[in-house]
């Protein structure tokens, strides 16, 4: 994926900011239906984007490993990655090409997982940086001990600057495609990065994730999925 100039991230952040109020982003989980406006989801990804600059010190070309289930969080950290340059290599934890295998064969400058088990020695030695998510919607901090240096990116990031204090990378995610509708999101909306980015561009916002979503309220929340 060949890198751009740094004009998508900012498009996108101004779209939300103009959302204000509304929302661009409606999750469907444990917590039951969690929404995130337009300014808080710009928040989140400026506070990520900080994060990612000043405590990771991630740059254009350094390898981000998410080895998370798919959630909303996921999707923000992707796309301040993008945002910085970064290459984003997005799986689940037991999938079949589990991304913490690939992590010793081609390390990783960010390694970021939910769970402390996952992480073996030799995955945590082959990163330079390891991170640890809680995927609870509001939750302030991760409930389990964390490994030694390991960061604890919800209660770290809370603490980041409101607005841009680093310059942007190169944009290195897909272009944005907008699917001209409300999208519902298969998980997190990663399957389908562009259509996803594009949807809340445009101001018409996500929805997910689908298979947590029942038909009745996926027209409800005026959702459709791709294609």
């Amino acid at each position: 994926m060949t890198p751009s100039r740094t004009a998508p991230l900012q498009e996108l952040l101004a779209a939300l900011e103009a959302l204000g109020p509304r929302p661009a982003l409606v999750w469907h989980g444990d917590e039951g239906r969690v929404e995130l406006s337009g300014h808080v989801l710009a928040n989140w990804i400026i506070k990520s984007v900080n994060h990612l600059a000043e405590e990771i010190a991630l740059g254009p070309g350094d390898r981000v490993v998410l080895a998370l289930d798919p959630h909303w969080k996921r999707l923000v950290i992707a796309i301040a990655a993008w945002g910085l340059g970064g290459e984003v290599v997005i799986g689940e934890h037991g999938a079949a090409a589990d991304p913490l295998d690939a992590t010793v064969a081609d390390p990783a400058h960010l390694l970021v997982a939910s769970d402390p088990g996952q992480l073996g020695q030799q995955q945590v030695d082959a990163a330079e940086e390891t991170m640890l998510l809680e995927l609870r919607s509001l939750s302030r901090r991760h409930p389990s001990p964390l490994p030694a240096l390991a960061h604890d990116w919800v209660s770290e990031v809370r603490a980041c600057a409101d607005a841009l204090t680093v310059p942007l990378g190169y944009w290195s995610g897909p272009a944005a495609e907008d699917p001209g509708t409300r999208l519902l999101v298969e998980a997190d909306g990663l399957a389908a990065p562009g259509a996803t980015l594009g949807a809340l561009q445009s101001g018409r916002g996500i929805v997910g994730p689908r298979a947590a979503i029942s038909a009745a309220q996926a027209d409800a929340e005026g959702a459709r999925p791709l294609g």
